[in-house]
């Protein structure tokens, strides 16, 4: 798609909106004003069930530029491990909007949306480990019991 004859970017918008303590959804439509200012086409996925963010990832990722997960540290794994999947993935966004927003905190993620939108929307992307075990994957950190 060209718009004012630069090629549009597409993003994939995957929001969780039972994330967090605030359930005001203001916020995320700054961050998409932000997304489309910078370019981009978007097109947003409401999840309502738990595994549907690694779904939606994975059956649509691949045809966009980048995707972008709002939601909490469950969110963003479930995202990851979607994108996982495929062949081509394409850059991963995160807009912390959990509770706790561990991942975020250390990585120095702002919490406002629309601070999170600009940077993804003009910053530079940086490599992040992946690990695996068996068939599920985790960016941060990986716990069981015994």
């Amino acid at each position: 798609m060209v718009w004012k004859g630069v090629p549009m970017k597409k993003l994939l918008f995957i929001v969780n909106p039972r994330a967090g303590k605030t359930k005001s959804r203001a916020p995320l439509f700054d961050a998409v004003a932000q997304f489309s200012r910078a370019g981009y086409l978007v097109r947003v996925y409401i999840t309502e069930a738990g595994g549907q963010a690694r779904d939606i990832a994975a059956r649509w990722g691949g045809q966009y530029d980048m995707v972008v997960c709002a939601g909490g540290d469950g969110t963003l794994n479930e995202t990851l491990s979607g994108l996982m999947q495929l062949e081509q993935r394409p850059l991963l966004g995160y807009l912390p909007c959990g509770s706790t927003n561990d991942f975020a905190a250390t990585l120095h993620i702002p919490a406002a949306p629309y601070l999170a939108a600009d940077i993804i929307a003009q910053g530079t992307p940086i490599a992040l480990d992946v690990g695996r075990h068996n068939e599920r994957y985790f960016s941060y950190v990986a716990s069981f019991g015994a």
